[in-house]
């Protein structure tokens, strides 16, 4: 029988996977507004450079493919749902695969630092593209819901080729 804190964990870990999955379906779907909701006001969104070990990238010190506040992620989502972003217009279609789910520790600001693996397809223009990589969040519990205050997205790639590019959100 199982005790009252291995219940506790396993409903967190429920509601972690909860929000991966919906994260990854707004993505999916282009409800970009949704998957900004999932997010903090304070969030930040990374993506960092793949000739440097993402726990050693800074991008205080390093270029970063991505280095979003909440500002910036909110005018990213603008223009991805502008018919002027030419690079996403048709868009493509994607698919966020997220697996290997792991909750790393409870941070000292009382968030939750969680661990996944991904692997995305984007197809367009005949073409199909996949980025794969690992997630680092961290996660807090407001009022009662699990939301987004950071997330990096370390690609398991040794370079942008021959993607080129990262148009989409990953």
């Amino acid at each position: 029988m199982a005790s009252e804190s291995d219940l506790q964990e396993m409903f967190q870990y429920f509601r972690i996977q909860k929000l991966l999955n919906e994260e990854a379906k707004c993505l999916d779907d282009w409800r970009l507004q949704d998957w900004l909701s999932l997010y903090t006001e304070d969030a930040s969104y990374y993506v960092p450079p793949t000739d440097i070990a993402a726990a050693e990238a800074d991008p205080t010190k390093h270029l970063y493919y991505i280095a979003d506040n909440r500002g910036r992620m909110e005018e990213r989502v603008t223009r991805l749902e502008k018919k002027t972003c030419h690079a996403e217009f048709p868009r493509s279609k994607v698919q966020h695969v997220v697996s290997n789910i792991v909750v790393n520790d409870s941070l000292e600001n009382g968030r939750l630092s969680v661990s996944a693996s991904f692997v995305i397809y984007r197809s367009k223009n005949g073409s199909t593209d996949m980025f794969m990589g690992s997630y680092l969040y961290e996660l807090a519990d407001i009022e009662g819901q699990l939301r987004i205050c950071k997330k990096a997205c370390s690609l398991a790639l040794d370079g942008l080729r021959p993607q080129a590019k990262i148009s989409i959100i990953l």
